[in-house]
């Protein structure tokens, strides 16, 4: 009985650190696709919109340069293997827009928030330059 405790214990800590290791991978995969909407003189935020546990998270990195929107992605899922996609929609925007969702009405809410986050941590960085 002690035995079959010990395997199956084992057996629960090693697919947690699998887990472990699939999300820092997915980290590390948004990370190297942020680096492509980053281009010379842009500065790019990640927003994060949604529930937790009710319908997953969105992340929305935005990258502005001037006040407008250069480039997007937004990662969403319910697992470890979701991958960002671009979004376009947001491309020439400006960030004060997005800070307060215009132009958003029409998205999910959690990508409306992660947008509206992202775009006020861009605006607040600038304030303080």
């Amino acid at each position: 009985m002690v035995e079959n405790l010990f395997w199956i214990f084992l057996l629960i800590a090693g697919m947690w650190a699998f887990q472990l290791y699939l999300a820092v991978k997915q980290s590390q995969r948004f990370g190297e696709q942020i680096k492509e909407i980053r281009t010379a003189g842009t500065t790019t935020s990640v927003g994060i919109g949604g529930f937790r546990y009710r319908g997953g998270r969105a992340f929305v990195a935005i990258a502005q340069k001037d006040g407008i929107v250069t480039g997007s992605r937004v990662l969403t899922g319910l697992s470890v293997f979701a991958n960002s996609k671009p979004w376009d929609k947001v491309i020439g925007m400006h960030i004060s827009d997005l800070a307060e969702g215009k132009g958003l009405e029409n998205e999910k809410r959690k990508r409306r928030d992660g947008a509206k986050r992202a775009a006020q941590t861009l605006l607040d960085e600038n304030s303080q330059t």
